[in-house]
């Protein structure tokens, strides 16, 4: 396969599939990635001389309370850990970024993940899990001997820096392996999974792979593994996580 064209085609589409409305002092910023309730993520900014002003209007943490959503102190504290990861803050319920004018691009990235990640807590609700899937992760790893960094950013070719969940050094018999774990398969989450990988793995070393953990407690169309090795990208079901060819995939 031409994986350049694929990611132009990918970086067209998702320019294409942008727009935005203007709404009094702010910009009204629609996406094509959607949420657990299949609508558009929406951000809004405003410009202060040299300074950006960033919010959601508070849609990403009020769509999670009208699913029943609680936030338990287990998932405050991923909360506040995904926020940390992108450089959002939180004001109640509103999630919030400044940046310098010259800066939107890269800010407004890391904004609309942060927004993706919080909304796929959405999950831990439905599904009435007791742990969260990256604590499962991390127990795992700790009884198999599996070490790693965790919460590791990468800058790609566009100048954009992309967040990994954990990284798996190189040794002598394996290579670099930057981990992502998905709690929610979606054709959102998988697509920004492979934007990110794609933007930087030309920065890497040219054997480093890309590994992602999906949690398959609940359905999900089987064709986002197909789009993963479509991609060069590695998939570990976390109910075959004990299978050897994954052990063998993630041990050192």
């Amino acid at each position: 396969m031409d994986i350049q064209k694929c990611i132009n085609d990918y970086a067209d589409w998702l320019k294409n599939e942008i727009t935005f409305t203007k709404m009094g002092e702010y910009f009204e910023i629609t996406t094509p990635f959607l949420d657990s309730y299949n609508d558009y993520f929406q951000l809004y900014v405003r410009q202060d001389g040299d300074t950006v002003f960033f919010s959601d209007d508070s849609q990403t943490l009020n769509a999670l309370y009208m699913s029943d959503f609680q936030l338990t102190s287990n998932r405050k504290k991923q909360l506040q850990s995904i926020l940390s990861q992108y450089g959002v803050k939180l004001n109640q319920n509103e999630l919030t970024a400044t940046s310098h004018i010259r800066d939107f691009a890269q800010t407004k990235h890391m904004f609309v993940q942060a927004m993706i990640r919080v909304s796929d807590l959405y999950m831990t609700s439905r599904t009435k899990v007791s742990s969260l899937f990256l604590d499962d992760i991390q127990e795992y790893f700790r009884q198999n001997n599996i070490y790693c960094t965790e919460d590791v950013q990468f800058r790609g070719k566009s100048g954009f820096y992309h967040s990994y969940d954990f990284v798996l050094q190189r040794t002598k018999s394996k290579p670099e392996r930057l981990c992502m774990a998905i709690n929610n398969p979606t054709k959102t989450t998988i697509g920004n999974a492979l934007f990110s990988w794609n933007d930087t793995k030309g920065t890497r070393k040219a054997d480093s792979q890309l590994i992602v953990l999906l949690n398959d407690s609940n359905s999900f169309n089987k064709s986002i593994i197909d789009a993963l090795s479509n991609y060069d990208a590695n998939s570990i079901l976390w109910s075959e996580r004990d299978k050897k060819e994954n052990l063998d995939l993630l041990s050192a």
